[in-house]
């Protein structure tokens, strides 16, 4: 039997949602299962609804699903917040005390959202209660799973009289809440124990055994409770890993050989800098002096005051040699302008990790959005060269942290790889296929020895010119001014016209050796009826969309736009050329992405699928939009799926 199921665990903002979660996708992926899980929760330290979606599946996918097979509630708020999400045929797993709570009792739920629901249960002449939730349900032919938690948690502390469990075992409703869901679906309770083990490791006092002899207690109360879902384990023979975007932008960064990475705490960049400091050595098999000398020392990471800070300091350790980058979200980055200019201007080599979150200012600081793409195409008073590289998935992510520390050195630039939340906050199973032994350290071209009349902004074909490191090659100097090949400060018209030509020519080289497939990605068949456009986040969801259509049908191929500086300008236009229907698909107002195609390559989109509500892309999302589009006509789709 196909597997295929979405599963939702949710609860206030510090209750355990994420460790509940972890707990889950983790016992699902040790046991042959592909995962994405994404993290959805809102800007404040506790009490807010947050919740974690994850999609266990038997074949690899790429996006997440809309309707719920498993709804986990912790709290009542879940069950009002989502129950009108779970399918015909699905679950809900709840508390029984719940059952009588009100509307409006839930002092953190949103008043928009309260009025909706009102509105709701005006339509179907019911109480706001859970209880009217509940029967609302089960006429709709969901299934509800009322647990008795006091019930149970007595159960627990007869049961475990040999075990000292702390006395407030409510603490472990989130592992009680997500076995209890896993007992269900009959997954082998030793999956479940070795998730524990991951995710409890290292965890202070008795900490693992109690919540496993909890899960015991648990999956014995659970027999009884049966689903037509059944997660038989599976042998893939085949090496995996479980990460989201921080950790795979953070494990690309040190398979390239960072040697010192900034960062002001900021959501959701700061938790790269954190794996960092937790993961900053690790077994290499290097190919490189770097990598030998980065197994031995490890990573400096400095929390800064500011992100001024963060971007000098990382400027400043890349003029001194070592391979630099940072990491930042939204007006993080606003703060970072000035100094990424001065790394153009002097050609200094250095990797910023941008996080991209839902603005303008302080915006939506824990959702999503693709929304700062025209921005840090043009950031900066001024032109200077930069490269800006965009990850579509967790692989993606790896490869591309990877490769944006060689192209800062080779090319002596600012790299600015974009990650939006979605992908940073989100999970999912990657094939650990990756040659390590093939990956090559690039540090481009470095003078160690002392030069007579040495140049270091020497006016060259390539635009590229002779990098010294202190200390180890001969003196130059740096300048916030315009300067000569020297480094001096000079405003001769001449040579400025010649040095900022030099600096710019370096695009063209970096446009000549980049692989294409580093910029720009065809999937499906090379001749198409339907071409959707994407980037980022929506790559996965527009991948699993593309699939359906096809299966339907539908010629139907995808273009995945990878780099923005340097554009793949004539391989965009020749795919999008031919006189198809073309879609494209953005988390953002203004489809940013489809008017830069316009710009590089003349081609107009007209018609557009875009979400900016903050949350991700879901896969029923694209593929109704896209029939919508070849019914009707439709030019603009704003999506609005997800509480």
């Amino acid at each position: 039997m196909t597997v295929d199921i979405m599963w939702v665990i949710g609860g206030p903002q510090g209750g355990g949602i994420d460790t509940g979660a972890n707990v889950f996708m983790r016992a699902v992926a040790r046991a042959g299962y592909y995962v994405i899980g994404d993290r959805e929760y809102f800007s404040n330290i506790k009490g807010r609804h947050s919740y974690f979606m994850v999609r266990v599946s038997d074949e690899p996918r790429s996006g997440l699903l809309g309707p719920i097979d498993f709804l986990v509630a912790l709290d009542a708020e879940t069950v009002f917040t989502h129950f009108n999400y779970v399918k015909r045929g699905g679950y809900v797993i709840l508390d029984a005390s719940t059952l009588n709570t009100k509307l409006d009792q839930l002092q953190y739920m949103e008043d928009e959202l309260k009025e909706r629901l009102r509105e709701f249960f005006k339509s179907i002449n019911a109480e706001p209660t859970v209880r009217s939730i509940v029967d609302y349900l089960r006429g709709n032919g969901v299934n509800v799973v009322m647990i008795h938690y006091a019930d149970l948690l007595q159960d627990i502390k007869r049961r475990l009289q040999d075990v000292d469990l702390p006395s407030l075992v409510s603490r472990y409703s989130n592992v009680i809440m997500a076995s209890y869901s896993m007992a269900m679906m009959n997954l082998p309770i030793d999956y479940v124990f070795k998730a524990l083990e991951d995710v409890f490791t290292g965890r202070r006092g008795r900490l693992l055994e109690y919540n496993k002899a909890v899960v015991e207690v648990v999956y014995n109360y659970a027999k009884p409770m049966k689903t037509n879902i059944s997660l038989t384990p599976i042998k893939r023979g085949v090496r995996a890993i479980l990460v989201n975007g921080n950790e795979a932008v953070a494990i690309g960064k040190i398979l390239g050989g960072l040697r010192f990475q900034t960062y002001y705490p900021i959501t959701p960049a700061a938790d790269e800098s954190f794996f960092i400091e937790s993961h900053d050595i690790v077994s290499l098999n290097p190919v490189t002096e770097e990598a030998k000398a980065l197994e031995k020392v490890g990573v400096v990471v400095v929390q800064t005051e500011d992100e001024l800070s963060a971007i000098n300091m990382a400027i400043g350790a890349g003029l001194a040699g070592a391979r630099a980058a940072t990491s930042t979200s939204g007006p993080g980055l606003s703060l970072m302008v000035e100094g990424t200019g001065f790394a153009g201007m002097n050609e200094v080599p250095v990797v910023i990790t941008h996080y991209q979150r839902g603005g303008p200012s302080t915006g939506l600081p824990t959702r999503n959005s693709q929304s700062d793409l025209r921005f840090v195409m043009h950031m900066g008073h001024g032109e200077f060269p930069r490269i800006v590289i965009a990850s579509g998935d967790h692989k993606e992510a790896i490869l591309d942290a990877f490769k944006a520390l060689n192209w800062a050195e080779r090319y002596q630039l600012p790299v600015i790889h974009l990650v939006d939340k979605t992908l940073a906050n989100s999970y999912s199973t990657v094939i650990w296929d990756i040659d390590t032994t093939k990956l090559r350290i690039d540090r481009g071209w470095i003078v160690t020895k002392d030069e007579p009349d040495y140049k270091r902004f020497k006016v060259t074909e390539n635009g590229v010119s002779p990098r010294s490191i202190p200390g180890l090659g001969p003196v130059f100097w740096v300048t916030g001014d315009e300067h000569d090949e020297y480094g001096h400060i000079t405003e001769d018209p001449e040579f400025r016209t010649a040095i900022y030509d030099k600096r710019m020519r370096k695009l063209e080289l970096a446009d000549r050796e980049i692989p294409l497939e580093d910029k720009v990605r065809l999937y499906g068949p090379e001749n198409a009826d339907i071409t959707i456009v994407g980037w980022g986040s929506s790559k996965g969801p527009i991948l699993d969309a593309m699939d359906m259509l096809s299966k339907e049908g539908y010629r139907v191929n995808f273009l995945q736009l990878r780099m923005f500086i340097p554009f793949p300008s004539d391989y965009v236009r020749k795919v999008l050329g031919k006189g198809q229907l073309l879609i494209d698909v953005e988390s953002n107002y203004e489809a940013q992405a489809a008017g830069v195609i316009r710009e590089k390559t003349g081609i107009e989109i007209k018609h557009k699928v875009l979400k900016w509500t903050g949350r991700p892309i879901l896969v029923d999302e694209v593929y109704e939009a896209v029939k919508r589009i070849v019914k009707e006509g439709v030019e603009r789709i704003v999506l609005k799926e997800g509480p």
